[in-house]
């Protein structure tokens, strides 16, 4: 058996590809570019060049087509918002011969809008923020009115492909009548529809799930310590949490509405005013923190394998809580952000500390079950090819600042 895994520059497809390479599968992975931090992986038997899903997705199509085939390779496994969408379509040219593990596409086009996600919430008893979508600037101003400054605005698709070319959509916030309507207009004219929330102040959890034909054969918890930027995007630092059994199951129960069939991430904020779960989104891929899951006990990359394979896989739902893992280079650009953060962005935090404070957390790179996502001693190829992305992309932020962009936060 030979798995092909795209995105061969993301954090999750290293875990993946150390996850399926540790149990003896051969791996290989791809990326546009050279130098793919999971390329560098001991357990990547082979890393291809392909054209991109970005620029060229028809072209990156074919390669998959002809390339996979021809390698010999018996399953394709995509792990970004874009190439999920790209790869659902190839399932009738690519099967049997090569196993496709996404779901089609109606499933994902269903799964990855973020409003239809919220609607169908509502159905099965799991709470949400209260929002709104394709508004005129009277009604805006009546919804912020209701639930107050700072209001969330937000793409509802993270990526989406409109008029030949992708688009990619980010989290922003108002604070002002006059910011709103700015921002949302502005949103509007990248992806149509944008969702309008209240903020939802809380701790970041997230439910991780691995459905099969109904049934949940894989569930993990965790909560985000840290993200990058600070105020709500990436997790840089996060912890395993003891299996909550209510929110998996109404999450389970929104994923088999959809339906749904596969890994996906449903992202939650704990509301501080009334202690309720919210929901933020659902992700219906493989996400930033695998590693985390992987290192805890429940290992969702081979699980999907074998189910994939036909295997009768027993459920998975016990790990070891209080597992943290880090993603270094990460957290010290998150770092770095909250020490240069305006006081509107500091008011956007959760849990805020005070830059001394943070510069001290930072500092505690040793610890009871802290791992560390890319780093690994027994695999050092990822960690320094991540560094050497790293040093030269943050010099040219350094030197100019302006390709830092709005760092309001990115869909996760």
């Amino acid at each position: 058996m030979k798995v092909f895994i795209t995105d061969g520059n993301l954090r999750s497809t290293l875990a993946a590809v150390r996850s399926l390479g540790r149990v003896g599968v051969f791996v290989g992975t791809g990326n546009e570019e050279r130098g793919m931090i999971a390329g560098a992986s001991k357990y990547c038997r082979e890393a291809l060049i392909y054209p991109s899903p970005v620029l060229e997705p028809e072209r990156f199509q074919f390669f998959l087509r002809e390339q996979l085939t021809a390698r010999g390779y018996t399953h394709l496994l995509p792990m970004s918002d874009v190439t999920v969408q790209l790869v659902a379509p190839l399932k009738s040219h690519l099967a049997p011969g090569i196993t496709i593990m996404a779901e089609g596409p109606e499933a994902l086009s269903r799964v990855q809008d973020k409003a239809a996600m919220l609607s169908l919430a509502g159905r099965v008893n799991v709470a949400v923020p209260r929002y709104t979508t394709g508004c005129d600037p009277d009604s805006l101003l009546r919804f912020a009115d209701s639930v107050g400054f700072p209001v969330v605005i937000k793409p509802c698709r993270s990526r989406q492909y409109l008029e030949g070319a992708w688009r990619e959509g980010s989290v922003t916030y108002a604070h002002t009548p006059e910011e709103l309507i700015a921002k949302y207009q502005a949103a509007c004219r990248l992806i149509p529809d944008p969702l309008v929330q209240e903020k939802i102040a809380g701790e970041g959890r997230g439910v991780f799930l691995l459905m099969w034909k109904g049934d949940v054969k894989a569930a993990f918890c965790h909560r985000r310590l840290r993200e990058k930027p600070p105020w709500g995007g990436l997790s840089v630092l996060s912890e395993s949490l003891p299996l909550d059994r209510a929110l998996v199951e109404r999450s389970a129960a929104l994923l088999r509405e959809v339906p749904w069939n596969g890994p996906a991430m449903v992202e939650y904020k704990f509301d501080t005013r009334d202690g309720e779960a919210k929901l933020m989104e659902v992700n219906g891929r493989f996400w930033g923190s695998l590693q985390l899951a992987i290192d805890a006990g429940i290992d969702f990359p081979a699980i999907y394998y074998r189910l994939s394979c036909g295997e009768d896989v027993p459920p998975q739902l016990e790990y070891r809580a209080g597992v943290k893992s880090r993603w270094l280079l990460g957290d010290l650009d998150s770092l770095v952000t909250r020490l240069r953060s305006s006081e509107q962005q500091q008011r956007l935090y959760y849990s805020p500390v005070s830059r001394l404070r943070a510069c001290a957390d930072f500092c505690h790179f040793f610890g009871k079950d802290l791992h560390y996502d890319v780093l690994s001693i027994r695999d050092l190829g990822p960690g320094w090819q991540e560094l050497k992305q790293y040093i030269p992309l943050n010099l040219r932020l350094l030197l100019f600042p302006t390709l830092a962009g709005d760092a309001g936060g990115k869909p996760s």
